[in-house]
């Protein structure tokens, strides 16, 4: 099953974006997720007791 336009038949790339900035949030390096409010104790061990920091910018030369 693919997903298409209804008018045009063409075949579509489902996204999802950050709505605020538009960005995609395909890029594993770039966002990770965090304990919100609600977190339980068990969440909270998990994720942490707050929501990370911006990380440093990494240079996109680097090789792993």
């Amino acid at each position: 099953m693919i997903l298409v336009d209804a008018e045009t038949g063409e075949e579509v790339e489902p996204v999802i974006v950050d709505a605020a900035t538009g960005h995609r949030l395909d890029d594993s390096e770039a966002y990770v997720f965090a304990a919100g409010p609600a977190a339980t104790g068990g969440m909270l061990a998990r994720y942490g007791g707050s929501a990370p920091g911006p990380r440093e910018a990494r240079d996109p030369r680097d090789v792993f």
